[in-house]
C-alpha cells in the first residue's frame, strides 16, 4: 500500500494533501494508514478522503506530468485495489467481521438527505419563476411582473438552501457548483422587477437581508477560486470546463451591486409615478354625484387602468438597462449550465479518471448530487426565460423616435434618477448632535467621500448595462425600423384601409393621456397601448358574459325599496341591550334562513333562492368591505359569514336543522326560531364571555334573527287570513330583493373607489376587480337607473340602518299593505314583552 506524506498533512483524516511518494500500511491498533519508506522525490502521491473509511490514492509522476498510478484503499476491509480501470474504481461496501458487529453510522451517511433537502427547495424556486413566466404569457404581459418569486423573506431562504454547494468550502470548484452559481444569477435577475414593489423600511431590510446573503455566498465562491488552477493541473477540470467556470465567477462579482443600483432609483421612480398619478386623479374624478350609467363607468375603469398599467414600478425597472443585462448573462449562463450538464461524467462513457472525483458516486451528496444537478440545471433555464424576454422586449414597448433612440444608444449619458437619492443623501445634514464644528466638517467629508464613491459606482454599473446591452438592443432596433419601412411600403400599395386598426386606435387615443411614465421623452408604442387596452377590454367583456342570472331574476321581483323598511318593526323589543348594528349581508342571510324554515316549499324554489342571494352575497360584500368599516359592522358581516356556510350548504342555522320542523305551521316555526334565538342570546350573556370569539358572533346572529322573525309574525298577524306557505315565501323573497336593490345603489361608488387605490402595489389588482364587478353588474345597473333615489346623502347611502330610519314619505314609489298600516295604528295595544333573566 502506497501514499504519499507532506509535512503540513498530519494524518490521513484530511480530506487532501500531497507529497512524496511513500509506502503505506495499516495500523492494526487504530486500523489507519501508517507510513512505511518513501521513495523519490520526483513521484509523488496525492490522496483524497472521501469519507471516514475510504481513501482514493493518485500517483503522480512530476517528470512526465501524468498520472502513472491509482488505486483505491478501504480502510475497513484493508484492501488496496491497484491498478485498477477507472470503471471498476468504487468504493467497497463494509461489511461485518461476524455475525455480531454492526456497520458503524457516520454522519457522511445524512449529507444525500441534505443534498434532497437543497434539491426541493430549488424545485420550489423553479415552480415560482415558471408561474411566474406563465401568467407573463397568459397575460401578455412580456416583461413578466413578479408575483409569484420575489424578493422577502421565504425566497431568501430559498436562495440560501440553493446555494449549499457554491458555499461548502470542503469540496473543490466543480462543474456542478458551477451550475449552483448560475441557478443564483437566474434567480437574481428574475425577481428583480419585485423591486419595484417595496418602498421604504420593506426595501431597505430585504436590500440588507439580500446583500448579507450574496456577500456570504459570493467570498465563499471567491476563496475557492485559487482551486481551480490544481483541478486544471491535475486534469479534474479541462481547458474549456476552467474558463467557463472563471467567466461565471466574474460574472456573479460583477453583478453583486447591480440589484443594489436598481433599489437606489426605486423611491425616487415610485414617487414620480405617484405625483403624476395625483395629477391625473383630479382631473378624472370631478364628480361626485351617484351615476349608474355603465358607458361613464367604463370610461372611468379605462382610465385608471391605464394608468395602473402604465404607471407600475415593476414596469420601469423591467425595461431598464440593468434588468436587460441580466438577460444577457442569464442567456450565456443557461448555455454553460446545458454544457456542463450534458457533459458531466454520467453521460460520457470515456471521462477522465479524475473527473470521477466528482462524479455522483464519489461525492459525499452521493445520489442527491445527480438531482441537485438535475434540478438546478432546469431551474436555470426556466429562470432566464423571463430576463431573456425582458432584454429582447423591452426596446418593443416604446416609440422608436430618433431622440429616443439615441439616448438610448448614447452608453454614457445617464438619467438623472439613477443618481437622485444619492445626490439627496449627500445634501442631507448629519451631525447634529457634534459639538464641535471640526469634528462636523470632518463627518461631513468622510460622507461626501463614501457617497461620491457611490455615485461614481452607480454610473459605473450603468454604464457597463448599457454596454452590455448595446449589441441585442442594435439589433432590436434595426429589426424594428425594417418592419416600419416595411410596413410603409405595404401601406403605400395597400389601398382598403385596415378595419380593426381604424376602430381600435380611435377609441385607444382617448386613453393616451393617461400614460404614466418616469421619462418624460420616453413614448411607450402603440402595440404597448394597445395590449394594455385590449386586456381592461377582454376583462370586461369576460365579466359581462358572467352574468348572474339567477340573482337578476330575484331581482325583477323588486319594484321599489319597500323592503328596507319592512324587514324590521320598531316594535318589536330588543332581545340584547345594546342593539346590533345591522349590516346589508347580515339581514339578507337571517331572511334567506327563514324562508328556508317555511313548510311546504318545493326544493326548486328553495335552490333558486339559495343561488340567487349567493350571487348577491358576492356583490354584498364588495360593497360592505368598502363602505362598512367600522368596528360594529364588521362584527355583523363577519357574523353573517358565519352563518351563511352552515345555511347554504347544509340548511342550518348555529347548528339547528331549519327543516327539522316542516311538518308544523309556519306560525309554529317562526315562534320556534325566536325562542331558539332567545336561549342563545341568554347564554351568551351568561357565559360572560368577551373578545371576538364565535359565541359573540352567535349572538349577532340570534339577536338579529330574532327581531327579523318576530317582525315576520307581526305582518301575518295582521292580514285577515294567515298567509299561505308559498305566500309567505314570497313575500320574504321580495324584501330581499328590495334589499339587495337598495344595497347594489351603492356599486358605482364601490367601483370608483376601488378604481382608485392608493397603494401603488395594489393598484393594478383592485383597477381588475372594479373592472370585473362593473362587467357583471351591467344589467343591474341598467335596473337602477330607471329607479329613484330617496334623499339620502353619499355617506348615508351605504348603511342599511340609515335606509331603515328614513319616514315612509321619503320612500320613493313606496305603498304599503293595509296590514301593515293596521300593525302601526294598533301597535300601542298588541307589545311583546320579553324578560332577559
Amino acid at each position: 500500500m502506497i501514499l504519499v506524506w507532506e509535512n503540513k498533512v498530519k494524518n490521513a483524516d484530511d480530506k487532501q494533501g500531497q507529497g512524496r511518494f511513500c509506502q503505506l500500511g495499516l495500523s492494526k491498533s487504530t486500523g489507519r494508514p501508517q507510513k512505511r519508506s518513501c521513495r523519490a522525490s520526483s513521484s509523488f502521491f496525492q490522496y483524497r478522503r472521501l469519507n471516514n473509511r475510504d481513501v482514493i490514492l493518485i500517483y503522480i509522476d512530476k517528470n512526465a506530468a501524468k498520472i502513472v498510478d491509482f488505486g483505491y484503499l478501504s480502510v475497513c476491509h484493508r484492501h488496496w485495489s491497484h491498478h485498477r480501470p477507472p470503471s471498476q474504481l468504487a468504493p467497497i461496501p463494509c461489511t461485518t467481521r461476524s455475525s455480531k458487529m454492526t456497520e458503524p453510522i457516520y454522519p457522511e451517511d445524512a449529507i444525500p438527505w441534505v443534498g434532497l433537502y437543497v434539491c426541493l427547495a430549488s424545485l420550489i424556486s423553479t415552480l415560482a419563476m415558471a408561474a411566474d413566466a406563465f401568467q407573463g404569457f397568459r397575460k401578455r404581459k412580456l416583461w413578466f411582473p413578479c408575483r409569484f418569486f420575489t424578493i422577502n423573506a421565504a425566497s431568501l431562504t430559498l436562495i440560501a438552501i440553493a446555494m449549499k454547494l457554491p458555499v461548502d468550502l470542503n469540496t473543490d470548484m466543480s462543474p456542478s457548483k458551477a451550475i449552483s452559481i448560475a441557478f443564483l444569477v437566474a434567480m437574481v435577475g428574475n425577481f428583480l422587477p419585485s423591486l419595484g414593489l417595496m418602498d421604504g423600511k420593506d426595501l431597505l431590510l430585504n436590500m440588507i437581508a439580500f446583500g448579507i446573503l450574496m456577500i456570504t455566498i459570493t467570498v465563499n465562491v471567491w476563496l475557492q477560486y485559487s482551486t481551480i488552477d490544481d483541478l486544471r493541473q491535475y486534469g479534474i477540470l479541462r481547458f474549456m470546463q476552467e474558463h467557463i467556470i472563471r467567466l461565471q465567477m466574474f460574472m456573479l462579482i460583477c453583478s453583486l451591486p447591480w440589484p443594489f443600483s436598481v433599489a437606489l432609483t426605486i423611491p425616487v421612480s415610485r414617487k414620480i409615478l405617484q405625483h403624476r398619478y395625483k395629477e391625473l386623479h383630479r382631473l378624472t374624478s370631478n364628480h361626485q354625484e351617484i351615476n349608474f350609467s355603465y358607458k361613464e363607468l367604463k370610461h372611468k375603469v379605462k382610465k385608471y387602468w391605464m394608468m395602473a398599467e402604465t404607471g407600475d414600478p415593476q414596469f420601469a425597472v423591467a425595461c431598464s438597462p440593468i434588468s436587460s443585462a441580466f438577460g444577457v448573462i442569464c442567456l450565456s449562463l443557461a448555455f454553460s449550465s446545458v454544457y456542463f450538464f450534458l457533459d458531466s461524467g454520467s453521460y460520457r462513457s470515456n471521462y477522465v479518471f479524475n473527473s470521477r472525483l466528482d462524479s455522483y458516486e464519489k461525492s459525499e451528496y452521493k445520489w442527491s448530487m445527480k438531482l441537485i444537478v438535475i434540478m438546478q440545471t432546469v431551474g436555470t433555464i426556466v429562470g432566464s426565460i423571463a430576463p431573456i424576454l425582458r432584454c429582447l422586449t423591452s426596446i418593443s414597448h416604446f416609440d422608436l423616435s430618433k431622440k429616443w433612440t439615441k439616448n438610448h444608444l448614447n452608453l454614457f449619458k445617464v438619467e438623472k434618477y439613477w443618481t437622485q437619492t444619492l445626490q439627496l443623501w449627500k445634501h442631507n445634514h448629519v451631525g447634529s448632535g457634534i459639538p464641535s464644528r471640526h469634528c462636523k466638517k470632518l463627518l461631513h467629508q468622510i460622507k461626501n467621500m463614501i457617497l461620491n464613491f457611490c455615485i461614481a459606482l452607480q454610473i459605473l454599473v450603468v454604464v457597463i448595462c448599457k454596454t452590455i446591452c448595446l449589441i441585442p438592443r442594435s439589433f432590436l432596433i434595426l429589426f424594428f425600423c425594417c418592419c416600419y419601412f416595411c410596413k410603409s411600403l405595404m401601406k403605400r400599395f395597400k389601398q382598403e384601409p385596415n378595419a380593426s386598426d381604424s376602430i381600435v386606435i380611435p377609441d385607444m387615443e382617448e386613453y393616451i393621456g393617461y400614460v404614466l411614465q418616469t421619462e418624460a421623452e420616453a413614448k411607450l408604442s402603440k402595440n404597448m397601448l394597445r395590449n394594455s387596452f385590449n386586456s381592461i377590454t377582454r376583462i370586461l367583456h369576460e365579466s359581462e358574459e358572467k352574468e348572474p342570472r339567477y340573482l337578476m331574476k330575484l331581482l325583477k321581483k323588486s319594484t321599489g325599496f319597500n323592503g328596507v323598511l319592512e324587514f324590521d318593526n320598531d316594535e318589536v323589543p330588543p332581545v340584547h341591550p345594546e342593539e346590533i348594528q345591522n349590516c346589508w349581508s347580515l339581514v339578507a342571510v337571517t331572511l334567506t334562513a327563514i324562508a328556508l324554515s317555511l313548510p311546504n316549499i318545493a326544493n326548486d324554489q328553495v335552490n333558486e333562492l339559495l343561488s340567487s342571494v349567493s350571487e348577491g352575497l358576492q356583490f354584498v360584500r364588495h360593497i360592505e368591505e368598502s363602505l362598512n368599516t367600522n368596528g360594529e359592522l364588521v362584527k355583523a358581516r363577519k357574523a353573517a359569514s358565519h352563518v351563511w356556510t352552515d345555511v347554504e350548504v347544509y340548511y342550518r342555522w348555529l347548528q339547528i336543522d331549519l327543516q327539522a320542523r316542516n311538518g308544523e305551521t309556519s306560525e309554529e316555526i317562526l315562534e320556534w326560531l325566536g325562542d331558539e334565538a332567545v336561549q342563545i342570546v341568554i347564554q351568551f350573556k351568561r357565559s360572560k364571555y368577551g373578545g371576538m370569539d364565535h359565541s359573540v358572533l352567535n349572538a349577532i346572529s340570534a339577536s338579529s334573527t330574532y327581531r327579523i322573525s318576530q317582525t315576520i309574525l307581526l305582518h301575518c298577524k295582521k292580514q285577515e287570513n294567515w298567509p299561505t306557505d308559498e305566500e309567505l315565501f314570497e313575500f320574504i323573497s321580495t324584501i330581499i330583493a328590495d334589499l339587495l336593490c337598495a344595497c347594489f345603489t351603492n356599486l358605482p361608488r364601490v367601483i370608483t373607489m376601488k378604481c382608485h387605490e392608493h397603494a401603488i402595489e395594489e393598484r393594478e389588482n383592485s383597477i381588475r376587480t372594479a373592472a370585473q364587478l362593473l362587467g357583471r353588474s351591467k344589467k343591474i345597473l341598467k335596473i337602477l337607473k330607471a329607479r329613484q333615489l330617496p334623499n339620502l346623502d353619499m355617506d348615508s347611502i351605504g348603511y342599511i340602518d340609515k335606509w331603515h330610519a328614513l319616514p315612509k314619505s321619503q320612500i320613493p314609489n313606496c305603498c304599503f299593505s293595509s296590514a301593515r298600516s293596521q300593525l302601526a295604528s294598533s301597535s300601542s295595544s298588541e307589545s311583546i314583552e320579553i324578560t332577559v333573566v
